[in-house]
């Protein structure tokens, strides 16, 4: 089974689920020269970039027409319907893929270009902004999440944290924006819709839900849009995944100003893997370069992460390096993190990847599967 396959298509067109497989576009590769190796052991540059910016606080206003009393939220929005801001909504991002089966292995770099790129859409929902201050030093835990063993866990030498969430708390209580308000559909290759009900906290972890139920699939996605952002430093995600055929799933860096691009897909594929995919976004025709990297055991705990720097971005496993980007004038603005998850359908555009065989759980995808987390964390240089 080719994999890079699944890790296009949960690029949800790499620019769109983030699982970044496709769910968007078909773009056009070219397969440039091998990267030079790197070293696994991250060397900050001479001059690191620390500047982190909270999100401001204030309120967001809900999303239009919401439901009267009573009114059961619709399994299958149409677009031809809604509003502006509710078809964004319902492009919202899912696994995306990329189109050539020849594209190259974790040694090598790839860029392509789309002629109508679909990034991966961040959902509204009716969260309001959460007030984050955070003391010089000091992390901002969403109040008082988190243990302190798991933040010490999570510390790493040279490094300060400033944010970090630990799911001692219910989803609503520490401020992170799930997806899923008026159950827009996943798109981009996925079947079913989003649904706020998938994502929610449970012993210290926080889980991102894919689920077949009533005869129709159901996908979750959840931010930190309103609670935290920065434009530089580093991001570190304690998860595991489970097991389950053409599910896709990414974890992402978006824009606060929701003006894409950027955007920077720091681990994104199929829950089985192994492989996974690293991506910057740069360029609204879509230009974009990819890493490649294998993890056989995606059952098992690690630590996925992300360093951005001005001229680089460089991606970690379990706190060493894997692979970078080097390119002048990596973005600035500020960027939230994200996860998204998705059912990938064997007759949708992104059926060249790995999907959910005949479009329905079996002994190879469970009708139910969690993605677990059990802290996120960001850093800056100390």
């Amino acid at each position: 089974m080719d994999t890079r396959k699944l890790t296009a298509a949960a690029a949800l067109g790499v620019g769109a689920i983030v699982l970044t497989a496709g769910l968007g576009g078909s773009p056009t590769e070219t397969t440039a020269e091998p990267a030079p190796a790197v070293s696994r052991e991250f060397v900050p540059s001479s001059r690191p970039s620390s500047s982190v910016a909270a999100a401001a606080s204030g309120t967001v206003a809900p999303d239009p027409l919401p439901q009267s009393p009573g009114e059961a939220p619709s399994a299958t929005p149409t677009l031809a319907s809604a509003t502006p801001e509710e078809q964004e909504s319902a492009a919202s991002a899912t696994p995306s893929s990329e189109s050539s089966s020849t594209a190259s292995r974790s040694d090598r770099t790839r860029s392509s270009e789309q002629a109508n790129p679909q990034p991966h859409k961040q959902p509204n929902t009716q969260a309001a902004e959460q007030h984050l201050s955070t003391g010089q030093g000091q992390a901002n835990r969403g109040g008082d999440n988190g243990s302190q063993a798991e933040q010490a866990e999570a510390e790493l030498p040279g490094w300060r944290i400033d944010y970090f969430e630990g799911f001692d708390r219910s989803v609503e209580e520490i401020g992170w924006e799930r997806y899923g308000w008026g159950n827009p559909p996943v798109g981009h290759g996925a079947m079913g819709f989003r649904s706020m009900d998938n994502v929610f906290t449970s012993g210290g972890e926080l889980l991102v839900r894919t689920k077949y139920e009533n005869g129709q699939w159901s996908a979750g996605g959840v931010s930190t849009k309103h609670v935290f952002a920065a434009s530089r430093g580093r991001w570190e995600v304690r998860a595991r995944f489970p097991q389950g055929v053409g599910i896709g799933y990414v974890f992402l860096l978006w824009p606060k100003d929701e003006g894409w691009p950027p955007e920077i897909d720091f681990a994104e594929g199929r829950v089985n893997g192994p492989e996974i995919m690293g991506v910057y976004h740069w360029d609204p025709d879509n230009k974009q370069e990819h890493r490649f990297f294998d993890n056989p055991t995606m059952s098992d705990w690690h630590t996925y992460g992300v360093i951005v720097e001005d001229n680089r971005i460089i991606f970690t496993f379990d706190g060493e390096e894997w692979g970078r980007i080097e390119k002048e004038g990596i973005t600035d603005k500020e960027m939230f993190f994200g996860v998204q998850t998705g059912a990938m359908d064997p007759n949708g555009s992104e059926a060249r990847y790995e999907t959910v065989p005949n479009g329905v759980p079996g002994p190879q995808t469970p009708a139910l599967t969690d993605i677990q987390i059990d802290w996120v964390a960001h850093y800056h240089w100390a």
